[in-house]
């Protein structure tokens, strides 16, 4: 399990809303001062991310929660997210390339494979629980 803390800072029936600070591994790091990432995270500063996760918890805004993501829903979300739509992208244009069109066409054919593999992804992950979890802090 991934873990995190966050903030509630918002409740819509069983959905809530948490804020977690987006966490870097460049302050551990031996390259942080001579890389372009860290002295980019140093100059953009905190950045947070929203989460809308289904609870049955009884949590109020302002309640610090800890957010747990299994690594294999991690991992699925980022191969269908990045790979899918490479694939589609590919598929289209050799297709394209099979039929015998020109090259813009391939071109054109190839960039609605990739629309539509992330029109095709969205629909996929919506409503989707992929075991996210809410615990409040006095769990631990």
């Amino acid at each position: 399990m991934i873990e995190q803390k966050a903030t509630v800072i918002g409740r819509e029936g069983n959905i809530v809303w948490v804020e977690a600070e987006r966490q870097s591994t460049c302050s551990q790091c031996q390259a942080r001062k001579g890389c372009g990432t860290g002295m980019l995270a140093k100059h953009v500063g905190q950045r947070f991310s929203r989460l809308a996760v289904h609870t049955d918890e009884k949590l109020e805004a302002g309640q610090q929660v800890m957010v747990s993501i299994p690594e294999q829903a991690l991992l699925s979300g980022a191969l269908m997210m990045y790979l899918l739509p490479l694939i589609f992208l590919f598929a289209t244009a050799m297709l394209a390339r099979l039929t015998g069109v020109g090259e813009l066409l391939q071109i054109m054919a190839g960039l609605l494979g990739l629309c539509a593999g992330f029109y095709w992804v969205k629909h996929q992950i919506k409503g989707h629980n992929p075991g996210v979890r809410v615990q409040t802090t006095e769990d631990f």
